[in-house]
């Protein structure tokens, strides 16, 4: 059975590998409508020490897949549609299978391997400085730098698969800013983005959720970015006596860049700072210690742009508390140490070598250890 489950799940990748060449050679279906996506393929190894004394080392390829149509309906109006699927050799991989799945279990990253669905399904009508996005869509406000990460909002980091269910209202301002105001639908089952547990989506006031953002993007000033969001999760913090809480969560987010040299090589330092008033109680979280846990998450990122034309090295260090329950891109309580080598092949073409570990803040009271990470991967992406 395990050969068998194996054996499809090569062939899923294989399969899936042939298509982006099928999909480039694509004539276009009219001037109106225009094939977009891409795809996602490397080796990752993964070493754990687990928190039950346990070591385990995975070794596999992985594969994600975007492809998809997006049309012009009109000067002011666009849709799209994209189906994306994960895909792996590693024998615990599921058979492949499509569903338009709802929400994601809380604690998990997105999608399962093996599982595919449309991930992407929207209008957007846009007139002058302003534009609304509805339907199924991506979003994400990261650090920019070689290793763009999260503390709050990104969908679908590495090869992970999720998204955001709702309405997205954009204004470009004429000084640079942009405000950004996104209203997102919860499943019961948990929201389509991850969040980290204890979060829950089934009180009935927990459906709507918010998020609000100001953000100044400027590649060629010493300011890179510039920006400050707030998240708003009615009703999701399992609280005293059977009624649940809000959570709130406000980050700011900051990057500067100053010429190294006569070769054109930049140093890119940025920066990120998140805080959560209200976090669940460390007994919850099953932490030593009376009272809430810290809602507190940062990052610093150290970027070295074009060491040589084209090849970049990033470094970051973050820390996220066991009260932070938001970010895809670091898991609460623990601390991370990363190194990211890039390389800009062409336009729509890289290649990205990872080097990360990562422990636990606080020793759970329940576990004889604290869990440490060690991971790599070698990975390509191209985009059509």
């Amino acid at each position: 059975m395990k050969n068998r489950k194996r054996a499809t799940s090569t062939l899923a990748v294989v399969c899936a590998l042939s298509a982006p060449a099928g999909l480039l050679a694509a004539t276009p279906l009219d001037e109106t409508i225009s094939v977009i996506g891409d795809a996602r393929t490397g080796f990752y190894t993964l070493h754990r020490d687990d928190r039950d004394g346990s070591e385990t080392i995975k070794n596999e390829w992985r594969l994600r897949l975007r492809a998809g149509l997006q049309a012009a309906i009109s000067d002011a109006l666009t849709a799209r549609a994209r189906f994306a699927g994960r895909y792996t050799t590693h024998e615990s991989s599921g058979d492949p299978e499509f569903d338009f799945y709802q929400g994601i279990t809380p604690g998990k990253d997105g999608l399962k391997m093996g599982q595919s669905t449309l991930d992407e399904l929207w209008l957007n009508y846009a007139a002058g400085r302003w534009s609304l996005r509805a339907g199924r869509m991506q979003t994400k406000f990261e650090l920019t730098g070689v290793a763009k990460k999260s503390l709050d909002r990104n969908d679908s980091p590495n090869t992970d698969i999720a998204w955001t269910d709702g309405l997205y209202f954009k204004y470009k301002a004429g000084n640079g800013w942009n405000a950004h105001v996104i209203a997102q639908y919860n499943y019961e089952e948990g929201a389509t983005q991850v969040r980290r547990e204890p979060l829950d989506f089934s009180d009935d006031d927990s459906r709507i959720s918010y998020f609000a953002a100001l953000e100044r993007l400027d590649k060629k000033a010493t300011l890179v970015q510039q920006g400050i969001d707030v998240t708003w999760l009615p009703a999701a913090l399992p609280g005293s006596g059977g009624n649940p809480d809000d959570y709130l969560a406000f980050v700011g987010r900051l990057a500067a860049q100053w010429p190294m040299g006569a070769q054109g090589m930049k140093f890119l330092l940025g920066g990120e700072l998140g805080f959560a008033p209200s976090t669940p109680a460390n007994s919850v979280l099953k932490l030593s210690g009376a009272g809430d846990a810290s809602g507190v998450a940062a990052q610093v990122a150290f970027n070295f742009i074009d060491i040589v034309p084209r090849h970049s090295v990033g470094v970051v260090l973050a820390r996220a508390d066991a009260g932070w329950l938001l970010s895809p891109d670091f898991k609460s309580n623990q601390y991370l140490v990363e190194t990211r080598y890039r390389w800009n092949l062409a336009r729509k073409q890289r290649i990205e070598v990872r080097v990360r570990y990562r422990t636990d803040i606080e020793q759970r009271i329940d576990r004889p250890e604290r869990r440490q990470d060690k991971d790599l991967y070698a990975r390509y992406t191209v985009k059509f």
